[in-house]
């Protein structure tokens, strides 16, 4: 089983609050379907969740009542992406399942508390497609917080056993200083890749920077994750069927 997370500037257009790359998540949608191996998504909030999370600092916890307007229209923000890409899924054929993230996941201080995963794992027996998605969830700590999708992969590869992790983004792999490609991440430049690695102005789930940290720990729990350029037709397809493809592989621990 692969967990596949279809990032938030593939599936959306950040400078457009609530758009969607309709075409773009066709053509994912029928990659996977080509594939024809079994899989759990989990995308990001784009210009929808992330717009909202942003202005009401959701990201800092729940500091007064008036932020709560904002948790809910987070959520809502984030339904609507999540019914939209699954209503794609399903026209294609692909028995796509929604899955409230929220519903499932707690933090304290935005690390993952609690992880009722048995759901994802039923409905993934029965051989449908569980779709997750990063999400405003209860922190003990802070009130609320913003669980990112790739908190979630992490915690869905490790609970349920995933083989791999891939991960679709808009960019060609991890890049390095000067903009070439990092093609693989060992326990020997992990650190070094972390700091050349800056966070992304408006995403309050720490950007490129945040799913390197995600993806470091993962591997050291002996499960390999693949960036790679979802633009590009074709990679997702390959990236799942196990063929080489461009892109940055962290390398998993033995």
């Amino acid at each position: 089983m692969i967990i596949l997370k279809l990032g938030g500037s593939v599936i959306t257009d950040k400078s457009v609050p609530f758009s969607v790359h309709q075409d773009v998540l066709t053509r994912l949608a029928s990659e996977i379907k080509e594939a024809g191996v079994e899989v759990v998504i989990v995308h990001g909030g784009g210009s929808f969740g992330h717009p909202v999370a942003s202005k009401y600092e959701l990201q800092n916890g729940l500091k007064g009542p008036e932020q709560l307007m904002g948790v809910a229209e987070t959520r809502l923000a984030m339904n609507d992406l999540n019914r939209r890409v699954v209503e794609i899924f399903v026209e294609l054929g692909l028995p796509a399942i929604s899955i409230q993230s929220s519903a499932i996941f707690t933090c304290r201080n935005k690390r993952v508390e609690t992880a009722q995963l048995d759901v994802v794992g039923d409905f993934l027996r029965l051989g449908t497609i569980p779709v997750l998605y990063g999400d405003v969830v209860v922190d003990s700590e802070l009130g609320v917080c913003i669980l990112s999708g790739d908190q979630i992969v992490s915690r869905l590869a490790s609970g349920l056993g995933a083989e791999q992790v891939v991960l679709a983004t808009n960019v060609e792999g991890v890049l390095n200083s000067s903009g070439g490609v990092i093609e693989r991440i060992t326990p020997h430049n992990s650190a070094e890749v972390l700091g050349m690695i800056g966070g992304v102005k408006g995403d309050v789930t720490g950007g490129m920077k945040g799913k390197v940290s995600e993806l470091i720990e993962l591997s050291e729990t002996g499960v390999s994750a693949l960036v790679v350029n979802a633009l590009v037709a074709g990679r997702v397809k390959n990236a799942l069927l196990g063929k080489a493809v461009k892109g940055t592989l962290f390398e998993a621990q033995k």
